[in-house]
């Protein structure tokens, strides 16, 4: 049976799927890996980590389906890393991956080369350490040896790529994410990494998603399992290739992935820029289109965070579900703000800190687990008011792991005032895109509209207009929230 082989190589697992040519998901195998935290602020992995993720998944679920045909592997990955290779493609060391925060130095200076406006229009990101050009220039800094080495800076995906084809590529989504890319003329900026000081060189050569880059060698078998010759296609980061997931394809469609981080994101056929540097404009997977989008640092990450820091032993999810079933909305008058790892959208301020606010004798324990799903889908709110002055966002589709908590599926529909979309496969979005990207790389698919087949939707959740207004009231206590706390948290950032 022919089929596609997708990778979804995140921050704590990579996730293989075989998908049948008619969409359908026939088995899936999760290999886990951590990060590594050696300060403060810093956030490291060991890339031949996600190569034994890969090849042990690989092998799993070709063994657990030995009457299947891989007609091509696609790779999406964590997004904003930086993980120098030398000449032989041999890793230099660990990636610093996307929430890895040590580079704000780096990134003030090449920002003050250019003015904060003029660098978000040629890159369409609000520029911040946790990209990857400011991180290769703390290496040429802070490790000359290791940067005097490096042949190619590369993302997760182009690593596995690497390991599988031999051949070094990127593609424009995770381009756009080093912030060392120019959006409009659609080529590394010569004009940002001449501020950073950084050579074009190191950059590899930019491919469109679904372009077949090479072919599974010998020596990649041998280690994965997958036959020698199979096609590989370039593929795309791991939240771009979300929006095919989501069946984002056309003007207009929007969606919301609540993973580890988490992004509200609404296609566009025109390239749109926030002119207060807030939000975040990419190259759509579909060459000519783009979107338009806003990023937080957690999400899914807080309610992990919660589990694990509020209870011991940690909670089930189902038993969280049920307190949080318990609180009524406004968690007792209990405010959470989730900035565990600073954040992106809307502050761009990675020395924000989490803090919950309005702690009562009453407050119960329901209350904080329901006040952290409150102010993620606070901050979320914030996003798409400014998404919703440019651009029209319509029902929204919910996908990533957080999309299981019946709670938030509720809690989202009532603070964002609109109609969400839960489709059959809610994990499973980006390995979805991953599949879509390989499909239309080797002709399988005539292109990408095909994503609208490829989901169902089983369950819509409607807002609620009462529970929505009062919800309306907290977010706005939310945001003043941040900017009453934004000098303490800078303070206390600080101290670490």
């Amino acid at each position: 049976m022919p089929c596609i082989l997708a990778h979804d190589l995140g921050t704590s697992g990579n996730k293989a799927s075989l998908f049948g040519t008619d969409g359908r998901l026939l088995d899936s195998e999760v290999v886990s890996y951590a990060p590594v935290y050696p300060r403060p602020g810093w956030a490291e992995e060991d890339p031949m980590l996600w190569w034994r993720a890969v090849c042990e998944a690989t092998r799993t679920v070709l063994g657990r389906n030995p009457g299947v045909s891989v007609e091509v592997a696609a790779v999406s990955g964590q997004m904003m890393g930086c993980l120098a290779l030398d000449r032989d493609g041999v890793p230099l060391g660990n990636c610093l991956i996307w929430s890895d925060a040590r580079a704000e130095a780096e990134c003030e200076r090449i920002v003050g080369g250019l003015g904060r406006d003029r660098y978000y229009r040629i890159t369409g990101q609000p520029p911040s350490a946790s990209y990857s050009l400011p991180k290769i220039l703390w290496q040429k800094e802070h490790m000359p040896e290791l940067y005097g080495r490096a042949f190619r800076y590369v993302q997760a995906k182009d690593f596995i790529n690497f390991m599988l084809t031999g051949r070094i590529v990127t593609d424009p989504t995770d381009a756009a994410y080093t912030i060392a890319y120019d959006i409009t003329r659609q080529d590394w900026s010569e004009e940002v990494l001449g501020c950073a000081g950084i050579t074009r060189e190191l950059f590899p050569e930019v491919v469109p998603c679904e372009t077949v880059i090479g072919k599974v060698t010998r020596e990649a078998s041998a280690a994965c399992g997958l036959l020698e010759g199979t096609p590989v296609v370039a593929g795309a980061g791991d939240g771009s290739a979300a929006h095919l997931g989501a069946a984002c394809v056309e003007p207009g469609d929007s969606y919301l992935c609540l993973g580890s981080s988490t992004w509200l994101v609404t296609e566009t056929d025109r390239l749109i820029l926030d002119g207060a540097c807030r939000m975040q404009t990419e190259p759509h997977v579909i060459p000519g289109r783009y979107v338009y989008l806003g990023t937080m640092q957690t999400g899914g990450l807080a309610h992990s965070w919660a589990r694990e820091r509020l209870s011991s032993p940690p909670l089930s999810f189902d038993m969280i579900e049920n307190l949080v079933s318990g609180s009524l909305p406004g968690a007792g008058g209990v405010l959470f703000l989730p900035y565990l790892m600073g954040e992106r959208s809307p502050w761009y301020d990675l020395r924000a800190r989490g803090a919950f606010l309005g702690l009562g004798q009453e407050t119960s324990q329901g209350d904080f687990y329901r006040a952290v799903m409150e102010g993620v889908a606070f901050n979320l709110k914030l996003l798409l008011d400014v998404m919703e002055r440019d651009a029209p966002v319509g029902d929204i589709v919910l996908i990533g792991g957080g999309g299981k908590s019946r709670a938030w599926r509720r809690i989202l529909a009532d603070v964002f005032q609109k109609r969400i979309r839960i489709p059959a496969n809610v994990e499973e979005g980006t390995s979805i895109g991953g599949a879509l990207i390989g499909g239309v790389g080797v002709g399988i698919f005539p292109d990408y509209s095909v994503a609208k087949d490829f989901l169902r939707f089983p369950e819509t959740v409607e807002p609620d207009p009462e529970t929505a207004a009062r919800y309306g009231k907290l977010c706005h206590i939310f945001e003043d929230a941040y900017g009453a706390l934004r000098e303490i948290s800078h303070r206390l950032s600080g101290l670490l």
